[in-house]
């Protein structure tokens, strides 16, 4: 009877192993630096109004927040690039 008890904990210790899913590794494949250089691509070929500085850039989840400001206009802004293929995903933009 004992050995198969231990027959059986082996192999459910076996299946249990088996189900755990491998930890998830976040792929980037654009660097911060790339994501400043699209967003001010962007502001620069979208606006007559001067160049629009990077305040801040900051990696969450699967994209990267880039937040602006154009002080000859009084404009700023957030831009969110997808870090995989460095598109512009959404942005929000305001003038004071």
């Amino acid at each position: 009877m004992g050995k198969n008890v231990a027959f059986i904990f082996v192999v459910i210790l076996a299946i249990l192993s088996g189900c755990q899913s491998p930890p998830t590794t976040k792929v980037v494949q654009i660097s911060a630096e790339q994501a400043k250089s699209v967003v001010q691509q962007h502001h620069k070929k979208n606006s007559n109004f001067g160049e629009a500085e990077i305040t801040s850039i900051k990696h969450i989840n699967n994209e990267y927040k880039v937040t602006w400001e154009r002080k000859s206009n009084c404009e700023s802004g957030t831009d969110y690039v997808n870090d995989k293929d460095g598109t512009i995903t959404r942005s929000e933009a305001s003038i004071c």
